[in-house]
């Protein structure tokens, strides 16, 4: 507005001394106090084109046209003509189809007004000197009108492919979170219980069998040990020290046994049994059966200790079934289903939708529980 004001005030200034001065050699005609009232309000008006540019055409175009139909007025080309291609342009610029097309035809209509009013203008050698200039101006507009509607297009879709772009990092991001709070559950909540299991089972042996006590304890500090690694090698990861630590690669299938071992030597024992014909399995689902037998069987020793466990990994031609089956607690109490809700649960049936697998859980009195899922896996080619 500041610089269309600043721009109204120049050409205002020079039209009126074009008037005073007669530069362009212009004919007078009519009374001079209403040409120089003409040509004030046509050339103050455009400190509005930008703000009204329909608006600034007609004002224009009547001030032009408007009081040559009571008399032939002088018509100057800094007064009257560069006003009119002034608001040409600017109603092409910055109004809509419509109101251009509709500020333009009020400008045809003041020249018209014009040709006809005042001798000196209506003349054929004026006709191409008016139209081929006017005609220059509505298409300049216009084009940069495109242009510039073009170029807001373009950075609205850059604004709004950024802000898909952060919408799917914070998307990535908890997701990574998820997983990590997934692994660290697993890899704490298992090796806490069972560093409370023994360490329960050696207070029983301090005063009946103190040199048996030293195994429950040495259990305590291996499986300490093996949490503290456990989660110095997830921290290292989330500080992108992975070059500098010598990771192992993350459990899967084949580890199932040395699991089992570890399970039946605190005191749980275990029977691994496996059915149809072992397959290659992705990493992940790898990792995920091996976390489920993990957290079923660590839930079985917290929950229903003294008791035993069964697990059954089961291939098929369509994926992987896994069921882990505890016989509850001796004297056939069993644990309630309530008590085996949790965030181990919870975890485990994220990790296979992850996959697009299902998970189902069981408990009934004296029976135990049952942790039954299944993992989709691409057909095996015959």
């Amino acid at each position: 507005m500041l610089f269309d004001a600043l721009f109204a005030l120049v050409v205002t200034a020079f039209a009126q001394i074009d008037l005073a001065l007669g530069l362009d050699n212009s004919t007078p005609y009519g009374p001079r106090p209403v040409v120089v009232a003409v040509t004030l309000v046509a050339t103050a008006v455009l400190a509005l084109r930008r703000i009204a540019p329909l608006g600034t055409a007609v004002t224009v175009a009547v001030a032009v046209g408007g009081p040559m139909l009571a008399a032939p007025l002088t018509v100057t080309i800094w007064g009257d003509f560069l006003p009119i291609l002034i608001a040409v342009y600017s109603v092409a610029r910055h109004a809509d189809r419509v109101r251009a097309l509709a500020g333009g035809g009020a400008i045809v209509a003041g020249l018209v007004v014009v040709f006809v009013r005042n001798p000196e203008s209506g003349t054929a050698g004026n006709v191409p000197f008016v139209a081929v200039p006017l005609a220059a101006c509505l298409v300049a507009g216009r084009v940069l009108r495109a242009r510039a509607r073009s170029h807001s297009d373009d950075r609205a879709r850059a604004l709004r492919l950024e802000a898909e772009r952060d919408t799917a990092i914070a998307a990535a991001v908890a997701d990574e979170r998820a997983r990590i709070a997934r692994e660290l559950h697993d890899i704490v909540a298992h090796c806490v219980s069972v560093m409370v299991v023994q360490a329960g089972a050696a207070e029983d042996l301090l005063d009946r069998d103190p040199p048996r006590a030293r195994a429950p304890l040495r259990s305590v500090q291996e499986t300490g040990q093996e949490a503290v690694a456990e989660l110095g090698r997830m921290l290292g990861l989330l500080r992108g020290e992975r070059a500098r630590l010598a990771l192992a690669p993350q459990p899967g299938t084949a580890d199932l046994a040395a699991l089992v071992e570890h399970m039946a030597g605190i005191g749980l024992p275990v029977e691994l049994v496996v059915e149809g014909e072992p397959r290659a399995l992705p990493p992940g689902v790898e990792l995920t059966v091996y976390r489920i037998v993990q957290e079923a069987l660590t839930n079985a020793l917290k929950h229903a200790a003294p008791t035993t466990a069964r697990v059954l990994l089961r291939y098929d031609e369509q994926g992987v079934q896994v069921r882990v089956h505890d016989a509850g607690r001796a004297g056939g109490t069993g644990s309630a289903p309530e008590t085996r809700v949790g965030h181990g649960l919870i975890g485990m049936r994220e990790r296979v939708g992850l996959y697009g697998g299902s998970l189902e859980t069981a408990s009934e009195p004296g029976a135990g529980f049952t942790v039954r899922a299944r993992l989709p896996l691409p057909a095996v080619p015959r």
